[in-house]
């Protein structure tokens, strides 16, 4: 996936961003990169609302006669650059919205999806439905490996025949869902403001408090609020199939989440005794990843991109790098990953597992002593990186040795410059 915008927030000049397996923003602040998240969070979360396939009303007229209707896909490919173009206007004009900000606001933004190594899949089975809870209305199917794209009306009924606007989005939905659903990963995203929304979910969530915050936000505090009632009943595909990153969770935060007296909850060890808390009683690394944790445990599926603006809030650096090696497990599992990052430890870490990739001596023996597996190597062609810097994001050194992030390294060499111009002629500094 590749994106390009100008004039959005802090970023006026042109910028263009390639997502990754693994993508990594840094910056200082107020820079531009979370203005960069949720306006591709919310493209992603939008884009199948906002597309236009163009459907003749013939094609519509056509189904209502014969009850049958046949779509080749592939006549869609050579257009697909200006359907793109189109719903990245239609997505431009919606920013307002999305941010809860003025119109004036966003005037001069321009946003835009580019095809970027789009290959459609055609070998996967297609089947979808639409209707009341006990009758399916339309459908929408296609056979493996082909590229014929076939809809049903289920009923002869006229009262109950939906409208043809009603129809025209659904094979809309299901045209979307067959060309693209592959290319535009399901995004999940996790804000800053995390922690404010587990402790004060429920106060927020009255009509006037609510319709102040910009989508994201709203959108997480939704999934917070809905962990007790639906989320905590269901478990991931991506953890039936990967169990041991429930180990990984419960290392960086140092127990285990669930759901009792209709109440999230926090089980932890405390000497020999397991004890457990609401979470609102837990400290600040326990509540600022209660969204990570459900998701990874409730939702999470091959296909999805998770996209967290600072993981390191809270996080002991020794837990900033567990962290790293979480990534590392979720892109290997089929989830991309996109992170907004202030953390030197996050990225030194990414480097060790990068690093690791490479024959060295006495390679084995290092990575035992220092508990790493064959699953914690990153490759280097995985990751894509940008310093949002001179109202813009400027792609970053990857090789074999790692990321180069020069703004890290520039304050991490001043203050050890000024530390040894300060102690050179300090008999105390050297006493020990």
């Amino acid at each position: 996936m590749k994106f390009q915008f100008e004039k959005l927030g802090a970023l006026d000049k042109k910028t263009e961003i390639e997502l990754g397996k693994l993508t990594l923003i840094c910056g200082k602040n107020n820079t531009g990169k979370t203005y960069t998240t949720r306006a591709i969070y919310g493209f992603l979360k939008t884009w199948q609302n906002n597309i236009d396939f163009k459907i003749e009303e013939e094609k519509i007229q056509s189904l209502f006669q014969n009850g049958v209707l046949k779509i080749e896909l592939t006549s869609f490919e050579k257009n697909m650059p200006s359907i793109l173009a189109e719903l990245s206007k239609n997505y431009t004009t919606s920013l307002p919205a999305l941010f809860s900000a003025s119109e004036n606001y966003f005037y001069e933004t321009t946003f835009d999806a580019l095809l970027n190594g789009y290959q459609p899949n055609y070998q996967t089975t297609f089947d979808l439905s639409v209707g009341s809870a006990t009758k399916a209305i339309l459908n929408a199917f296609k056979d493996k490996d082909s590229t014929l794209l076939e809809f049903a009306l289920l009923v002869e009924d006229k009262n109950l025949i939906p409208h043809a606007a009603v129809v025209k989005r659904f094979i809309n939905r299901a045209l979307a869902q067959a060309l693209l659903d592959d290319y535009f990963a399901h995004p999940f995203l996790i804000t800053s403001e995390r922690t404010g929304i587990t402790l004060f979910h429920k106060e927020l969530d009255t009509l006037n408090a609510f319709s102040r915050y910009a989508h994201t936000v709203k959108d997480n505090i939704d999934f917070v609020r809905d962990i007790v009632e639906v989320y905590s009943k269901q478990k991931s595909p991506l953890l039936k199939e990967q169990p041991e990153l429930a180990q990984c969770l419960k290392e960086i935060v140092g127990g285990e989440y669930g759901v009792e007296n209709n109440q999230i909850v926090f089980s932890f060890t405390k000497g020999l005794e397991n004890e457990k808390i609401p979470v609102y009683l837990g400290s600040s690394t326990v509540t600022s990843q209660v969204e990570l944790n459900f998701y990874i445990k409730c939702l999470a599926k091959s296909g999805d991109i998770l996209l967290i603006d600072e993981p390191e809030q809270y996080l002991h650096p020794a837990n900033q790098r567990k962290m790293a090696r979480l990534f590392v497990r979720l892109i290997k599992a089929g989830i991309k990953v996109f992170v907004t990052t202030h953390s030197d430890y996050l990225i030194k870490e990414l480097n060790h597992l990068i690093l690791l990739g490479n024959a060295f001596e006495d390679k084995e023996d290092i990575m035992k002593k220092y508990h790493y597996t064959e699953e914690d190597i990153l490759d280097k062609s995985f990751v894509k990186a940008y310093v949002a810097e001179k109202k813009t994001l400027l792609p970053t050194t990857i090789d074999e040795m790692g990321i180069e992030v020069a703004h890290f390294d520039q304050e991490i060499d001043e203050m050890n410059g000024m530390y040894n111009e300060m102690t050179v002629t300090m008999e105390c500094a050297y006493a020990h």
